[in-house]
């Protein structure tokens, strides 16, 4: 029997603008609303409704793209509405853990130092804490492929920095408030930087064009200065054999 998810309960069907439809699910961050979001995704898509062009899934959200030619917006929400009490966790995608090479330190990890102070833990500390365990993949957007991850160690919670950077590296490695995220290009960015990963994590000429997407896990690998320069395309090729097959 299909296992019910609780957090399909009590949703609301908003419009936002006159071509989406957005579902919001319970008010919150978590794991188990997000893979609700998830799953009821994944249940329209399988019916193939008409009108529908794109879905979009956020942390507690699903905003559904739609052609009002051809649905109207609450034709759409009558028809979503009857879905929900086919909501299970059947529906889910099962989850990857996809390992990332990272090196900490030195010019890679230029917030560190002010992270370490503000947190009361050694730079040392701060590294450790950040890699030592995976982290939930709740929703991929921003700029391309970017995830947002979580939740890191409560004593690693710090808010955005107060004067955000102009140009952050791609690659970067970062985290605010209580999540982790990556750089896929290089853009402006408020976030505590704490190391850096050679690994191409976005590439839309891939067939699989984000490394990571909702639903995922992201463990961070730590990985020398020497071998995080001489990253090629053929030890990243080894290194998903590796870690990420």
């Amino acid at each position: 029997m299909a296992s019910q998810l609780v957090s399909h309960k009590n949703l609301k069907y908003v419009p936002l603008g006159d071509q989406t439809l957005v579902v919001q699910f319970e008010n919150k961050i978590s794991i188990e609303v997000n893979r609700g979001v998830q799953a009821f995704a994944n249940l329209i898509k399988s019916r193939k409704i008409s009108g529908i062009v794109q879905l979009i899934i956020t942390f507690n959200s699903l905003a559904i793209c739609y052609d009002p030619v051809r649905i109207s917006f609450y034709k759409l929400a009558d028809t979503i509405r009857g879905l929900e009490d086919q909501i299970s966790e059947d529906h889910a995608i099962p989850s990857k853990t996809i390992h990332v090479p990272v090196v900490f330190g030195g010019e890679y990890s230029p917030d560190l130092d002010e992270v370490s102070a503000r947190t009361g833990l050694s730079p040392e500390q701060v590294i450790q804490t950040l890699y030592s365990k995976p982290y939930y993949v709740y929703m991929v957007g921003f700029v391309d492929g970017t995830p947002y991850c979580g939740d890191i160690d409560e004593r690693l919670v710090l808010p955005r920095r107060s004067n955000p950077r102009v140009k952050v590296r791609k690659g970067a490695v970062a985290i605010a408030m209580n999540q982790t995220s990556l750089y896929t290009i290089e853009s402006p960015g408020g976030w505590h930087l704490l190391g850096w990963t050679p690994m191409e994590v976005f590439n839309p000429y891939q067939e699989r064009p984000c490394a990571l997407v909702a639903g995922d896990y992201l463990q961070y690998v730590p990985i020398s200065a020497d071998e995080s320069e001489r990253w090629d395309d053929q030890r990243q090729r080894e290194w998903d054999r590796e870690w990420n097959s």
